[in-house]
């Protein structure tokens, strides 16, 4: 089966387990009421005969309708379970088929038009690369895939992700169960878990409260033994009442620091409900890869597994939540002291797991990206991991754009490097010249993630990536277009003088804003400067007479797209095959497409 045909059956399988699991629901929701108007009516013939058959018969019905109860609530979320299955068997259909309205985004981080490359290559966003990876929904997950995406790690740790990524590969059932629990939680930000996790790393302020600890003990049992006294005639005063008294000065006193506490562990409700059943199954992970089975031991390392440090974490949330319920709250603070018992047996958990929690959120993360690369490998299993060499060139053998469809996509051969080298792609417009640049950056990106690549073959040494691709000037800022494009110049060329590693550039149609002849200047001076610094890459022009400076003839490495214009009845038409071929390009063809759009360029002006 192709990876559409999976999809596409179980997408099937899952409706109907859905569809049947809803009837059963429904049925059982009728038989419900059916259950409890039955009960009503046996009580009421119960209460009118006095016959303890009716009585028996009410109980009986009764306790059925609480059975009905707890089946329909079980039978409703294995509907959803099964939906949310359906749903993400979809989107697996919709990453095939690049329909990007119905992919979930990986969010932008701050900054992104600043980076390097981010917002040039379409990461983020939708369009967006990142929707081809199935995004993560954890923050935790979100933030790691990212920071694969932005390129922070050697070869050795890319090489060792893709190999968890060829184990997770064919897990869809694995894969398909992490992404529905995942998005359980998608209610918290990235803000929410990082507050959380600064209350599970902080110091409590009860940690030596061991009088508070004893006055949430004593007075509670005090006011009862008081309460009790009264009913049986050992006292004839409420003193009792001076019990409550004391609750509500302490309560006075405390509640509001109690009450900060609970909302900087819990953000707000629920936002941790869903983690324990998450930790649980991805502590189940299917593989023997070394890197993963690493991180799923860091969520069961502990004597108690981190699913059941957040269970019983969830279930505190859950006393804490007391507190919102007004006069019921009151009522059981006064007598119980409630709210003290929830902050220490939270802070009781704090102490057991709130060091380990950061590591667990980051092993959650890590499992939970190589799923998302994992999933771009399962959809497109004739793509290769690249290979990483010592060799400063980049070698890839048709290589396409992953964010265009197969059947549209054309694949070309292309060599960048050695240093003191660089490509020059000339041709005319819409020929394919920026999509041949965007191709080869996608890639990089793709391969210093972990991820197999769109190409027939590929190899590369671990690069720093820089792009020139679409930059715009910035009226808030007060940039134009062409200093915008100097900045990022100046970027480049600096970075390619640190030599931290192979710099590698793309820059299409670089230092268009300004007139030819400065521009000519300005782009041998670039290329000098990065040529000297041993950096490789590869640039567009349209301006065909930069291939006669000196300079630039000798380390270009000159490649071209072109196109076919046919005379017609209808008129002209042209077509491209978005084929890249050895040397410079020999036509243009602005007039022409002016005259596709219907504006006849204007003849030149006679001497006379």
């Amino acid at each position: 089966m192709t990876p559409l045909d999976k999809y596409e059956t179980r997408a099937r399988e899952f409706a109907a387990r859905a569809a049947a699991a809803g009837a059963r629901a429904d049925l059982v929701a009728h038989a419900r009421l059916a259950s409890f108007l039955l009960a009503l009516g046996a009580g009421v013939m119960a209460e009118q005969t006095g016959a303890a058959a009716w009585r028996i018969l009410a109980a009986v019905l009764l306790a059925s309708f609480l059975v009905l109860v707890v089946v329909h609530r079980r039978l409703r979320r294995q509907q959803h379970w099964l939906e949310a299955h359906e749903a993400v068997n979809r989107e697996g259909i919709a990453r095939l088929r690049r329909d990007w309205s119905q992919l979930p985004r990986l969010p932008a981080p701050a900054g992104v038009h600043r980076h390097a490359y981010a917002g040039d290559l379409q990461l983020f966003g939708s369009p967006g690369l990142s929707q081809l990876l199935n995004p993560p929904a954890t923050p935790a997950g979100q933030s790691i895939l990212t920071q694969w995406l932005l390129g922070t790690e050697d070869v050795g740790a890319i090489e060792a992700r893709q190999a968890g990524v060829r184990s997770l590969r064919d897990r869809l059932d694995y894969r398909d169960a992490l992404t529905v629990l995942a998005r359980d939680t998608a209610r918290v930000s990235v803000s929410e878990l990082e507050q959380f996790l600064s209350w599970a790393e902080s110091s409590s302020a009860w940690q030596n409260g061991r009088f508070m600890r004893v006055l949430a003990i004593g007075l509670p049992a005090a006011t009862f033994a008081l309460i009790f006294a009264q009913a049986f005639g050992l006292v004839h005063r409420a003193w009792w009442l001076l019990g409550v008294l004391a609750a509500i000065l302490v309560t006075a006193r405390w509640q509001r620091s109690i009450h900060s506490v609970f909302r900087r562990a819990f953000a707000r409700e629920g936002v941790l409900r869903a983690y324990p059943q998450l930790f649980a199954h991805a502590s189940n992970l299917p593989t023997d890869d070394p890197r993963l089975a690493r991180y799923a031991s860091e969520l069961t390392a502990d004597q108690v597994p981190a699913a059941r440090h957040f269970a019983r974490l969830e279930r505190i949330m859950r006393f804490a939540d007391v507190r919102h319920s007004g006069t019921l709250h009151f009522i059981v603070q006064v007598f119980t002291l409630w709210d003290f018992h929830v902050a220490a047996a939270l802070e009781q958990w704090q102490k057991q797991a709130g060091s380990a929690a950061r590591r667990w959120f980051h092993a959650l993360g890590e499992i939970e990206a190589t799923c998302s690369l994992a999933a771009l490998a399962h959809d497109h299993p004739d793509w290769p991991f690249p290979r990483f060499t010592t060799e400063p060139v980049f070698r890839a053998a048709q290589i396409g754009h992953p964010m265009i469809p197969d059947a549209n996509r054309v694949h070309n051969d292309i060599e960048v490097g050695p240093p003191g080298t660089f490509v020059l792609i000339t041709g005319s417009n819409m020929s394919g010249k920026s999509t041949l640049l965007r191709a080869i950056g996608a890639n990089v990106v793709l391969a210093q993630a972990g991820a197999p690549v769109c190409a027939e073959s590929l190899t590369l040494p671990r690069v720093a990536l820089y792009t020139s691709v679409n930059i715009q000037d910035s009226l808030v800022d007060g940039v134009s277009l062409f200093m915008a494009e100097l900045q990022r110049m100046r970027t480049i060329v600096e970075a390619a003088a640190r030599g931290e590693r192979f710099c590698m550039y793309l820059l299409d149609e670089i230092l268009h804003g300004t007139n030819s002849a400065e521009r000519r200047i300005a782009v041998r001076s670039v290329l000098a400067h990065l040529l000297a610094a041993g950096a490789i890459g590869a640039i567009t022009t349209h301006d065909l007479a930069l291939a006669d400076d000196p300079l630039i003839d000798a380390a270009a490495r000159k490649i071209h797209f072109s196109e076919t214009v046919t005379e017609t009845p209808e008129g002209v038409k042209m077509s491209f095959d978005y084929r890249a071929r050895p040397g410079l390009a020999t036509s243009t063809n602005a007039l022409t497409l002016m005259r596709l759009v219907g504006i006849e360029p204007a003849s030149p002006p006679s001497d006379g």
